[in-house]
């Protein structure tokens, strides 16, 4: 694959990525609140299961949106492996997309698993405790593994501009520590700041190759 083409698809996959999680962000905003993440932490399976029947609709939305996003920034990521490997780097590139293809396996799973659970609260069957906390183990699993991607593929990452530079820098001391702090002192603000680093690093990446596919 040419270089040019790799440009071209990372800035556009990127971009859809960045314009996926924004549609999820704006459903969750005009719904309260409510994200997938609300049914990522363990609750009493009688409440989480009203909870999946009130939000049907929203979360419906927001799985719809999150089953583009994780295809869009996948491609992307997978993309910039293409493009950055070489001799040097061909291990750390490969971990990377290892941990990627892990994370991506999960977060389909996850999707999948909790509209299967809204299934079950309309049929008035509740998943069980062992489900539930199965549930909260693999997908604290995906995140820390996307978070593993992307601190090593930032290595990787072109650094001869200002803001090359600085997605490198935000994935390191910014995306890694923000993401394990969603884990260890759960809170709401960690928790948006984490989608917003995700929103911003896929905008940047976008950016920084539509420059490079751009130019001569």
């Amino acid at each position: 694959m040419k270089k040019k083409e790799l440009q071209l698809y990372i800035t556009l996959l990127a971009l859809a990525g960045a314009i996926a999680l924004a549609f999820m962000l704006a459903v969750s905003i005009l719904n309260g609140g409510v994200t997938a993440q609300h049914f990522e932490v363990f609750a009493d399976p009688q409440t989480y299961a009203r909870e999946l029947l009130a939000n049907e609709g929203s979360l419906r939305a927001i799985f719809t949106f999150d089953s583009l996003f994780l295809a869009f920034y996948t491609g992307a990521v997978l993309f910039v492996a293409l493009a950055v490997k070489n001799e040097d780097n061909a291990w750390l590139v490969g971990v990377s997309v290892g941990a990627l293809v892990l994370t991506t396996f999960l977060d389909i799973h996850e999707n999948q698993e909790i509209l299967s659970f809204l299934q079950m609260a309309k049929a008035n069957v509740t998943p069980t405790v062992d489900m539930l906390q199965a549930r909260v183990l693999w997908s604290a699993v995906k995140f820390n593994s996307s978070y593993l991607s992307f601190f090593l593929i930032a290595f990787a990452l072109p650094s001869k501009t200002a803001l090359e530079k600085f997605l490198r820098i935000s994935l390191w001391v910014g995306f890694l520590p923000i993401g394990v702090l969603v884990y260890t002192f759960p809170h709401p603000l960690l928790s948006l700041g984490r989608y917003v680093l995700m929103l911003a690093g896929l905008l940047m990446l976008s950016w920084n190759y539509y420059l490079r596919w751009k130019s001569k």
